[in-house]
């Protein structure tokens, strides 16, 4: 299973970071068999809507789940509405992370894990309407997305009844 880990470097052995929205690496990494790929979060340089940013960068990269020491709840919003699961990770490696969740070693988030803006940058504005505004048009694009899903499942239906028919 893929899984992203906010990190404090770009490699297996760097330790985690202990926020999301502001860590310096993403790590993407693949469970099975430990495969990884870094991103450098493009969030880290935001005045403001750093963890809505870098929840957005995360959902493009294809992730089932986030391994973070703290998330706050305007990104854990967003990576909810996108079906990503957020795990408690913290202290340790980024290869620790990723042993634990396959291990089934970490506690679930069932909410934001740190306040709004706690790892915010200093003197930023609220930017609560675009995020709201953000949340909801992701919202409406995942519901969208399952629309087409069960659209193409039964395009792949009708195409296998008629090639053995």
């Amino acid at each position: 299973m893929k899984v992203i880990v906010s990190s404090q470097g770009k490699d297996l052995d760097s330790k985690t970071s202990p926020v999301f929205g502001r860590a310096q690496w993403f790590i993407l990494v693949d469970t099975d068999d430990m495969s990884h790929e870094s991103f450098e979060n493009p969030a880290t340089s935001q005045s403001s809507g750093a963890g809505v940013m870098a929840a957005q960068f995360v959902l493009k990269k294809g992730s089932a789940s986030v391994l973070s020491s703290n998330v706050g709840p305007n990104a854990f919003e967003v990576l909810q509405a996108g079906s990503v699961s957020c795990y408690i990770s913290e202290n340790g490696t980024v290869r620790e992370a990723g042993d634990a969740f396959k291990n089934e070693n970490l506690e679930k988030m069932e909410s934001a894990t740190s306040d709004k803006h706690s790892g915010e940058a200093e003197n930023t504005e609220d930017t609560t309407e675009g995020i709201s505004g953000n949340i909801a048009e992701l919202e409406m694009l995942t519901e969208k997305l399952r629309d087409l899903r069960t659209q193409v499942a039964d395009i792949l239906e009708q195409l296998d009844r008629i090639s053995e028919g």
